[in-house]
């Protein structure tokens, strides 16, 4: 005998879910903005520069691939000054953070929970997360964007 399953649509969610899923897609939302950011700060440093290529002319680049040419510029640009260097690698440690729990919400998102909601990692641990810790996280990422963009 099967047992029958029962799945939720979205739309079954109480109303004090909205916050919460809300604030998943402000997450995604936020990581997104940071990568055009990085994407378009890039451009415009190669501009500076003399090169007028666009980054990743085939395929939309990584973040990893955005951070590797963004060092690479800064080093070029500033080659007396590791400081903007030690900058870019504290934000890229705070962004592989934010990136790990990034990929808890929307690869583990199990449900809504009292207080936050319910998720799975990789090693298929269940993990409440609150809504107050997925706020700090979107908070964490805009100062990331912010730093990242004033380098």
């Amino acid at each position: 005998m099967v047992a029958e399953v029962n799945v939720r649509s979205v739309s079954d969610y109480a109303p004090e879910d909205a916050a919460l899923l809300c604030a998943v897609g402000r997450l995604v939302c936020a990581w997104t903005m940071l990568e055009q950011s990085l994407e378009a700060k890039i451009a415009m440093m190669r501009e500076a520069m003399g090169d007028v290529r666009t980054v990743g002319a085939r395929t939309r680049p990584g973040m990893t691939k955005l951070m590797t040419e963004l060092r690479t510029m800064v080093s070029m640009r500033d080659r007396r000054n590791a400081g903007a260097l030690t900058e870019i690698a504290d934000i890229e440690r705070d962004m592989q953070r934010i990136d790990r729990f990034r990929s808890l919400i929307i690869g583990g998102f199990q449900q809504p929970a009292p207080g936050g909601f319910t998720c799975r990692d990789a090693r298929n641990n269940q993990t409440h997360v609150s809504l107050e810790q997925l706020e700090a996280e979107i908070a964490s990422l805009e100062r990331v964007a912010q730093r990242l963009l004033a380098v």
